[in-house]
């Protein structure tokens, strides 16, 4: 059998003693356990610096563990708040980019509907023109009236109103502003009561907004909103023309109150969705 190391110590004596007979005296005796005595001290306290130098390792692992997970999750945590506000930006881009989407296809939607209008327009003035009595001129002038002029002619024989609405959209579409404002003006000089007239004041509206005359633009907007009882979809697009000219030059709260007009008023207009969009933007922190 193999004795452990205190069980080794503590039968040193009584095998002197039984090897060495009356050979050991007490003193002896007494020296061995003192020797014995201090052996076990010095191995506990061997074993309290081995167990302090094993915390002490313990202790300092664990701090740099400690560190290293810190450092990874700080990484980790830059990582994600990275992503999120990508993540966030990528969100406004795609919501900016609908939005911008919804102006588009409304602007051509409206391109549409003006070029149907157009073709209508056309074909009342042909129809006009066809049906129009030929004009014959008189035998001999009148006293006071010049020759080749009818007795009795007035402002009458200014264009149809077809024919003014017409050529005025084809002038604004070339850029020729100041000539289409002049037409338009005609019409609703010498047709008040026309179904064109409410556009035709919207469209010298458009034509200030192209010459970057916003305040006139402005101006004839609200004549139109305020003066004209229809067509809604006129109505509703001048609204939201003049609300987007006031967003652009920092009147948010006004703008957003034409936009809910819309909303509120016309939810059926071509410009309903764009509106909805706009308040929502403009609503956001």
């Amino acid at each position: 059998m193999i004795l452990g190391p205190r069980a080794l110590i503590w039968s040193l004596p009584v095998a002197l003693v039984a090897t060495g007979g009356c050979l050991a005296t007490r003193s002896d005796i007494e020296k061995l356990q003192v020797s014995v005595a201090t052996m076990q001290t010095t191995l506990r306290t061997e074993q309290v610096r081995s167990d302090s130098s094993n915390r002490v390792f313990v202790e300092s692992v664990a701090r740099q563990l400690s560190l290293q997970f810190s450092r990874e999750f700080g990484v980790v945590s830059d990582s994600l708040r990275r992503i999120a506000s990508a993540v966030q930006r990528l969100q406004g881009d795609v919501t900016l980019s609908m939005h911008d989407l919804r102006v588009q296809i409304a602007t051509v939607q409206e391109g549409v509907g003006q070029s149907q209008k157009r073709i209508q327009d056309l074909r009342t003035s042909v129809e006009a023109t066809a049906t129009a009595p030929p004009v014959v001129p008189p035998r001999a002038a009148e006293p006071g009236v010049p020759a080749g002029v009818p007795a009795g002619a007035t402002s009458a024989n200014a264009p149809p109103a077809a024919q003014l609405f017409v050529a005025a959209i084809d002038q604004l579409r070339r850029g020729a502003t100041a000539a289409a404002r002049e037409g338009l003006s005609t019409l609703i000089t010498e047709y008040p009561t026309h179904e064109k007239t409410a556009e035709a004041q919207m469209l010298i509206a458009d034509a200030y907004a192209q010459e970057g005359n916003r305040i006139a633009a402005d101006s004839v907007y609200a004549l139109v909103i305020n003066k004209y009882a229809g067509p809604p979809e006129v109505i509703s697009r001048s609204i939201y023309k003049r609300a987007m000219a006031l967003k652009e030059v920092g009147q948010t709260t006004e703008s957003l109150k034409l936009f809910q007009t819309i909303v509120d008023k016309y939810p059926r207009a071509d410009v309903h969705d764009l509106a909805v969009e706009m308040i929502r933007t403009l609503k956001k922190p």
